[in-house]
This record gives C-alpha cells, sequence and structure tokens, in this order.
C-alpha cells in the first residue's frame, strides 16, 4: 500500500511539475474573473470542548468524541487581484457528538452513568481573505483566513442516565431514564444547554482544478462560551466549537 502511495505522488509530481517551472507562483495582475462562484458539500466532524471535571466534582471518567458532521453552502469570492480576494459563504450544517460520564453523589452510594447523544443544525458564515497560488496552469493553490459566525437553527440532546443507588434495606436498586431536551437555549438539559450563536476563527486551505473543481479542508474555532446553564445550576461550564471539515465544489 505504501509503495502504491509512493508511486502515485510521484507520479502527479512528474505530470505537475514540467509546467510547475514554466507558471509563475504568485500574479499581482487583474483577474480572470472578479467575481465568483461555487456550490459545494462538506463532511468532517465537529465537536464541543467541555470542563466538566474541574467545574464539578462530582462528575468523573468524561469521554467526550468528535461527532459526524455535514452539510451544503455556498461560496461567493470578490477577486482584487489574481492573488488576493475576499470571500463568504453561506453553509447549511447538521452536526452530532456523544458524550458519556460517570456522577456519584457525595455522602450517599449512589453513582450514575450518563450517556448522551447531540445533534443540532447551524447556519454557518465565514468571512475570510483569499491568497491563490498558481502550481501549474490548470492548479492553483488557495490559503484562506478570516472569521465565522454560526446561528443555531435547532437540535435535539438526548440522555440515557443508568442510576445506581442502594436503599435503605442495603439492597442495590437501578433506575433507567431517557430525558431529553432542545439542543439550544433549554432549561430541561443534562448539566447545561447551548447557546445558538457563536463566533471564531475560520481557516482553510484547497486545490482548483481547471477553474471549475475545488477540493479542500477547513477548521473553525469558536472565540464563544457556548454553554449556557440551565435554571437549577450552581456553574455555568465552559464550552467551545470546533468544525473540521472537508469540502468538494464546483465554480461557475
Amino acid at each position: 500500500m505504501k509503495k502504491i502511495f509512493t508511486a502515485a505522488v510521484i507520479a502527479v509530481a512528474a505530470l505537475l511539475f514540467p509546467t510547475a517551472v514554466k507558471s509563475q507562483l504568485i500574479v499581482y495582475g487583474k483577474p480572470d474573473k472578479f467575481f465568483e462562484t461555487q456550490v459545494h458539500l462538506l463532511a468532517g466532524g465537529s465537536y464541543v470542548t467541555e470542563n466538566y471535571k474541574s467545574c464539578f466534582p462530582a462528575v468523573s471518567d468524561v469521554n467526550n468524541s468528535m461527532g459526524f458532521a455535514w452539510g451544503v453552502g455556498f461560496r461567493a469570492k470578490f477577486n482584487l487581484t489574481s492573488f488576493v480576494g475576499l470571500g463568504t459563504e453561506l453553509n447549511y450544517l447538521r452536526n452530532s457528538g456523544k458524550l458519556d460520564m460517570a456522577v456519584t453523589q457525595e455522602g450517599e452510594a449512589n453513582v450514575s452513568n450518563v450517556f448522551i447523544k447531540n445533534n443540532y443544525r447551524t447556519f454557518n458564515v465565514p468571512v475570510f481573505a483569499s491568497f491563490t497560488f498558481n502550481l501549474a496552469p490548470k492548479v492553483k493553490w488557495n490559503a484562506d483566513g478570516g472569521i465565522f459566525m454560526s446561528f443555531g437553527t435547532g437540535g435535539k440532546q438526548k440522555a440515557t442516565i443508568y442510576n445506581a443507588k442502594v436503599n435503605e434495606l442495603g439492597q442495590l436498586v437501578t433506575n433507567i431514564s431517557h430525558p431529553t431536551a432542545d439542543y439550544y437555549k433549554s432549561d430541561r438539559g443534562f448539566i447545561n444547554s447551548y447557546r445558538d450563536f457563536d463566533m471564531g476563527l475560520h481557516l482553510g486551505t484547497g486545490l482548483t482544478f481547471m477553474n471549475k473543481i475545488s477540493l479542500g479542508v477547513r477548521c473553525q474555532f469558536g472565540f464563544r462560551n457556548v454553554a449556557m446553564g440551565t435554571s437549577a445550576a450552581i456553574k455555568t461550564p465552559n464550552s467551545h466549537n470546533i468544525n473540521v471539515l472537508a469540502t468538494a465544489g464546483y465554480i461557475f
């Protein structure tokens, strides 16, 4: 497998090298098109950070995993020169994530194992500067940097709680419950709910072939604490959104 991958890389390099040496890497002149539009698909992972163990002593053994995320989007870019452009996108994303933890009640033989599944939807709007490098006559590399804004449109938090408690007779009694709550701005969330607006850093890069097909990857790191405490909460934890997405698009 390693030999096949190495041979593929060498073959691609051999095809690009003769034309790449003839191409000017950075061109500052007038762009071919001032206004450029694109539609694309996105797929990757979403992750929400948490500090439950440091915020709540009763919480232990927290396992937080990245969930699958996918969506569709539209991109508009204004090419100021062949090298520098300004762009924005409107993306609709469906995100997910899983979290499990153990919760103990001090002074009592009471342990709860909690399994949470989160599914939520957002409109994601990055605004960025884009820099284009000519690798070959029909191959371009772009690097994007800017900010993103995220607007939550809905979602659900579904929990399964296994509660084991020793009763007055010394018997171990187990109860199972399945509470659900809205993902955004709910007073019934387990520990916390989430704010429906976020903003942060947007970084992206990709390749464009024949000025029509684009393949890329982007990372987004939320700056806001999106955790929202319920009315019964003593403390509000700290949570941030992270998205890592691959894209495939068609340029008009």
